[in-house]
This record gives C-alpha cells, sequence and structure tokens, in this order.
C-alpha cells in the first residue's frame, strides 16, 4: 500500500464534519511548499506586516500606568 493510499484509507474513516479540517490542512501544508524556504515570513503570510507603521503617533504606552491606575 502506498501512502496516498494509506492517507486516503484514513480519511474515508473519518466522519463528515472532519473533512472540512482534512482539506483546510492539506491545503495549508501545499501553501507552505509553495513559499520561499528562505524568506518564510512574508508579507502576505505574517498578518503583523500589513500593521508595521500604521501608527504614526510616537510612543502610545508613554504615561500609561498614570492612566491606568491613577496618578
Amino acid at each position: 500500500m502506498t501512502m496516498k493510499q494509506a492517507i486516503f484509507d484514513a480519511i474515508e474513516q473519518l466522519p463528515e464534519q472532519h473533512l472540512k479540517d482534512v482539506l483546510q490542512y492539506v491545503q495549508q501544508l501545499a501553501r507552505t511548499q509553495k513559499s520561499p524556504a528562505s524568506n518564510p515570513h512574508t508579507q502576505s503570510s505574517d498578518p503583523l506586516a500589513n500593521f508595521i507603521g500604521a501608527v504614526s503617533h510616537g510612543s502610545l504606552a508613554a504615561n500609561l500606568d498614570d492612566e491606568l491606575y491613577g496618578g
């Protein structure tokens, strides 16, 4: 039995509600395999990459303790 056949056989035994999870996992594996190994965190794969530079106010945490706890 090949590895693919073993996987197919195992999937056939799963209840219907688990098939979506299996599909999402396999799709994630396929995307991971296609992404460049040298830079795994590209702007499209890193959810924080789009946020960098979004705040231009400076130090947002300045005097935070005073605001939270009174000072």
